[in-house]
């Protein structure tokens, strides 16, 4: 078994005394434990209410997993396809299309974005549309959790006491290879989203393309084997895929737990949304930086929350600005209910509630930034 080794001090890639309280007292639970190596925290970390580790996390262990970090949310991640502006032929037509795009989504998969942040956008910067899905494995993601939820629950009696963590002996073949699985289905659900919102784009005449090579029911289709770069009914793309909660097992007996933190890999990009009003960042890993790997090649996975989901909606209704209100709904009035009133779970991701994303450079300084991305729309579950 892997000998304890003398603590390395937590790895802070963020300003530590902007963290909030109840979610350092969290990491430093994780920090005592015998059986974690490093704990690297990132610009949008925050405190966790639902499990022991705060979100915004990726830490390393040799012989022992911490399968219930995740949650839930087990294979959660941000996935986009790119198109060059050439095949952008006309502004996309809130008032035309977005009633349209909304009830296409839904059939795009069996059981949807989920609530919280996940979402679906079309975005843009001066060369490139990009259809961007956020989202995780829903129903499969749950069902692994609630396994991992019974493996921790029998290793614990085994034990004498009850502990988050298993030996990686515990771990049986079929289990690995059903985690793996369950990864690979939540990129695939992210593609068929990216994909299927492109050929609704194409079919809408928004996207130069061979039209009589879509099929009609091509929300039913399964495009989970389509390649990461090629050509779609005459449309050339490029799909790049972001994961950041997960549990990684690594070839040299490492083993890597990302909450809320995305996994950087070598020679490609990642994507960091920002907000529901703001975009996205797309950056990638300097090659040249060591920095990466003391951050077990782990940056943010957003822009960190200013402001808690509570506190979001009570600065809406009692802080801002009616003025801020009304420019809020003048320009995504597409997303109004009839009551002329925004869901709650559209405000709690407008862009006031969450923190500036520059010490995402500032802190993280192995990443590059490639490109800051703008929205035109963007598609949202409200419930869970």
């Amino acid at each position: 078994m892997h000998e304890p080794k003398e603590k390395e001090p937590l790895k802070f890639f963020c300003n530590p005394k902007a963290i909030e309280q109840k979610a350092m007292e969290q990491l430093s639970g994780y920090i005592e434990s015998r059986h974690i190596d490093e704990v690297c925290a990132f610009t949008d970390i925050h405190y966790c209410d639902e499990k022991a580790i705060p979100v915004g996390v990726a830490f390393s262990t040799k012989d022992y997993v911490y399968p219930l970090i995740t949650g839930k949310d087990i294979g959660c991640g941000v996935l986009f396809l790119k198109i060059a502006k050439t095949d952008w032929l006309k502004p996309f037509n809130k008032k035309a299309h977005y009633r349209g795009l909304n009830f296409a989504h839904n059939k795009m998969t069996d059981d949807g974005l989920g609530g919280g942040n996940h979402f679906l956008s079309i975005e843009e910067d001066a060369q490139h549309i990009y259809i961007i899905c956020h989202t995780g494995t829903r129903n499969r993601g749950i069902a692994l959790y609630q396994r991992c939820c019974g493996m921790v629950q029998d290793f614990s009696h085994e034990y004498g006491r009850k502990v988050p963590f298993v030996p990686k002996e515990y771990l049986e073949e079929s289990f690995l290879k059903y985690y793996e699985e369950t990864l690979q289905f939540g990129y695939e659900r992210r593609k068929n989203f990216c994909v299927k919102t492109l050929i609704f784009l194409q079919n809408a005449n928004y996207i130069n393309c061979s039209k009589k090579l879509i099929p009609n029911n091509y929300l039913k289709q399964d495009y989970s084997n389509i390649g990461a770069q090629g050509k779609l009914h005459g449309t050339e793309y490029e799909l790049y895929d972001s994961i950041h909660n997960h549990i990684r097992f690594k070839e040299d007996g490492t083993i890597i737990h990302r909450k809320g933190s995305t996994e950087l890999k070598k020679g490609t990009m990642a994507i960091i949304p920002l907000s529901m009003t703001r975009g996205s960042l797309i950056v990638k890993m300097n090659p040249r930086m060591p920095l990466a790997k003391e951050a077990l090649f782990s940056c943010a996975h957003g822009a960190g929350r200013q402001y808690s989901r509570f506190e979001t909606m009570k600065y809406w209704r009692t802080t801002m600005k009616a003025k801020e209100r009304k420019a809020y709904k003048e320009q995504f009035s597409e997303l109004l209910e009839r009551s002329g009133k925004f869901p709650s779970g559209y405000i709690q991701e407008f862009d006031f509630a969450y923190k500036d994303h520059a010490d995402i450079f500032k802190y993280q300084s192995y990443l590059q930034k490639v490109t800051t991305t703008t929205p035109i729309v963007t598609v949202k579950y409200t419930e869970i």
